[in-house]
């Protein structure tokens, strides 16, 4: 009886409870969108799950075309939608089996991070569902590991860039690898004016494909971000959390190298390897190859060795390519344990890892920490081996021995500088009198992978002098750090323009040459917008020509008559394409969306190399293509518009909590109708300007909002506003 009871009380109990439970359960998996005046996401959750889930429906809401070829140029398959120009391509994400190892190694990754990935793609395929007339027609089946390829896929180009280096340095013409560049600088609190530190981050890419990032904010119980993410992958991987800002440029120790192979005479998939001949493994595969409306699939066979896969031959040898991250699929829990991390040491365990591709990593802290960390999963080479030239493969004598831990890297915590940066220069350059010189590593030189001399440049030398310069640093005069406009030497320049003016004869002096001449005198050194002086410069310095213009401080061999006849080159190329000799810098540079129907001025730029070699590179960094109106009535007939550099800058001020600014060059959305196409362009990056986050101020986004939806796992209400 009493048994009987017992059971009777217990079912009693179970009803209510399991009502609990669905409640929560469904409570656990709703999600609040905030659409802020820009279209940036602000999402609310009571999981990491819910949030991603949510993530997931806005990135396809804004970008699903782009969401979906992000991982079609992860698995290799862009040529059998869109053309034979991508299957270069797809056939060197085959060669590294991104799509087959994550897949393969998914449940590698940890179990939070699955949940997260899995509830993304979820948000994404509801949006799909709902929205059909979005989904193009070669939308391809989602699988989580997705994610993992396209995190592999967007870090390769750093470490293929650096044995590319191997390959030319033996006389091989590799595949061209996209320069890639950033800035990114710390401000320790006793040089800023509230006693906290600031970040700037400030990645320089492509504005278009896969590199353009996504802005997002994410509240999740202890996870709370602000920051970009690759369009694809849910988390962000640069900006800043609670506690903790993370920024990264290009530049680190040599983590990839190049072996040079012994072939058989006899049989060209054979390689000598201590004394013996091995056999290559051979890989087949297919890529499918659109031409007009039928795909051809193409049989290919991919030669490996124990060191990587067959990249060149040449002289009866055969050279493989081996990267240290070709099995690896950590990198997401990584970022996702320095997003979480509550300070500096819990950063450094989470950076220990290893698996970011080799780069300047730049931590701040709530608590007061600035950190640099020469980043890279750098192999122990063996003693006498130089890793800058292919390596001979034929012996063990010459393998890896292990990974370098992070304690042997090259890095520094709190510099008595009271500030670093490193716009892609070497660790010498980031602050006057820098302690981190190369000699301190000569024992293992791939580690610091630099000189005290190279690289430096124009952009790195004008951030040195304006950090060592700045003190008790406003918020305002961070952001015009991160945007600034100014022309390291300039006034070198102007000092010699004055100089061969004073000399000159008075024929010399017309009426067109002194006005440029006075423009440049004149002018503050700024190429900002509205300058006239900056576009007189810039006119000058095209009028020089060669390297001689490209220069950023006047040769010694400079003559007078180079000078002058440089001015009356200015105001001929003035006039003719502007009908005018006082015409502002940003008439001609400008910043727009191509297949946008509009373009706004804008200052700064990196004016080296190629055609547009002039010696002008300011910190605010943007790369710049000509683009011709031919119909166009009066002068100007050409402008310049950015299509790369300054990709998502972020000022971050690293209090507690912290508060920051961010922009996008372009807008958040891909459809022209949602008033987020271009808005960014328009309204803050052609203005040097960034937008509030509202990081963890609720109350101050709120006033900002322009629409709200709430979603659960497989629905979805909206509520405009």
């Amino acid at each position: 009886m009493k048994r009987s009871l017992f059971i009777i009380i217990v079912l009693s109990l179970v009803p209510p409870f399991a009502a609990h439970s669905t409640a929560k359960a469904v409570a656990d998996t709703e999600a609040t969108i905030y659409r802020d005046e820009y279209g940036i996401p602000h999402v609310f959750a009571p999981t990491l799950e819910a949030a991603c889930f949510a993530i997931g429906y806005a990135q396809a809401e804004d970008r699903l075309e782009e969401l979906l070829k992000n991982y079609r140029r992860a698995a290799g398959t862009m040529s059998e939608v869109f053309g034979p120009e991508h299957y270069r391509n797809d056939m060197i994400q085959r060669m590294w089996r991104h799509a087959e190892i994550s897949r393969a190694r998914y449940d590698q990754v940890s179990p939070e991070l699955r949940k997260a990935f899995e509830a993304f793609q979820d948000g994404v395929k509801l949006f799909m569902k709902e929205r059909p007339e979005r989904v193009p027609s070669w939308a391809q089946q989602l699988h989580p590991s997705d994610i993992i390829a396209l995190s592999r896929y967007i870090i390769w180009g750093w470490p293929m860039g650096e044995a590319a280096g191997d390959l030319q340095r033996a006389g091989i013409r590799p595949d061209p690898i996209a320069y890639r560049g950033s800035n990114q600088m710390l401000i320790a609190p006793n040089r800023t004016a509230m006693g906290a530190a600031i970040a700037v981050i400030d990645p320089h890419l492509s504005w278009y494909d896969e590199f353009r990032f996504y802005e997002v904010r994410i509240y999740a119980g202890d996870f709370n971000v602000s920051g970009v993410s690759i369009l694809g992958i849910p988390l962000p991987s640069l900006g800043h959390s609670r506690y903790c800002s993370v920024a990264m440029t290009t530049g680190g120790p040599d983590t990839s190298d190049i072996f040079e192979e012994e072939i058989n005479p006899q049989n060209p998939r054979q390689y000598r390897y201590d004394g013996k001949w091995r056999d290559m493994e051979v890989r087949k595969d297919k890529v499918g190859v659109k031409t007009g409306d039928r795909v051809d699939w193409k049989e290919i066979e991919i030669e490996y060795t124990h060191h990587g896969p067959v990249v060149a031959r040449k002289g009866g040898k055969a050279y493989t390519m081996a990267i240290p991250y070709a099995n690896e699929v950590g990198l997401s829990d990584q970022i996702y344990q320095m997003m979480t991390a509550r300070n500096l040491d819990e950063m450094k365990r989470a950076l220990s890892a290893l698996q970011l591709m080799a780069q300047n990593v730049m931590v701040g802290t709530t608590q007061g920490d600035i950190y640099y960390l020469r980043n890279g999963r750098v192999p122990v080479r063996a003693e006498g081996v130089d890793p800058s030239r292919p390596i001979p493969g034929n012996t063990s004598s010459t393998e890896w021995k292990g990974i370098h831990p992070l304690s042997d890297l090259v890095q520094i915590t709190n510099p008595s500088s009271g500030y670093m940066h490193n716009c892609n220069v070497t660790p010498f350059a980031m602050m006057k009198d820098s302690p981190l010189t190369p000699e301190k590593y000569a024992a293992r030189p791939y580690l610091y992978n630099a000189t005290r001399t190279r690289p430096r440049h124009q952009r790195g030398e004008m951030m040195t002098d304006l950090l060592d310069a700045a003190t008790r640093v406003t918020e305002e005069q961070a952001i015009d750090i991160a945007f600034n406009p100014q022309v390291w030497h300039a006034e070198l320049w102007q000092a010699r323009v004055k100089l061969s003016w004073e000399k000159a004869s008075v024929a010399a002096r017309t009426a067109d040459n002194k006005v440029i001449y006075e423009a440049i005198q004149k002018w503050n050194r700024r190429s900002e917008a509205e300058s006239t002086g900056a576009m007189a410069f810039y006119a000058f310095k095209k009028g020089l020509g060669g390297a001689t213009g490209g220069a950023a401080d006047p040769p010694a061999t400079l003559t007078d008559e180079e000078v002058i006849a440089a001015l009356g080159k200015a105001a001929e190329w003035l006039k003719t394409n502007f009908g005018s000799l006082e015409v502002p810098y940003g008439r001609y540079f400008r910043v727009g969306r191509e297949g946008g129907d509009r373009t706004w001025p804008v200052g700064g730029g990196s004016l080296r190399g190629g055609d547009n070699n002039v010696g002008m590179a300011t910190p605010r960094a943007i790369s710049f293509r000509q683009v011709q109106y031919p119909n166009r009535k009066g002068g100007g007939s050409s402008e310049m518009v950015g299509r790369g550099g300054q990709t998502s800058t972020q000022i971050v001020i690293l209090t507690n909590p912290p508060k920051s600014y961010a922009v996008i060059p372009l807008g958040e959305s891909d459809h022209k109708e949602s008033g987020h196409f271009d808005d960014q362009a328009e309204k803050l990056f052609s203005k040097s300007k960034a937008a509030p986050t509202y990081f963890l101020d609720r109350e101050a986004l709120m006033k900002h909002v322009t629409a709200k939806k709430v979603l659960k796992r497989g629905r979805a209400s909206q509520a405009n506003r």
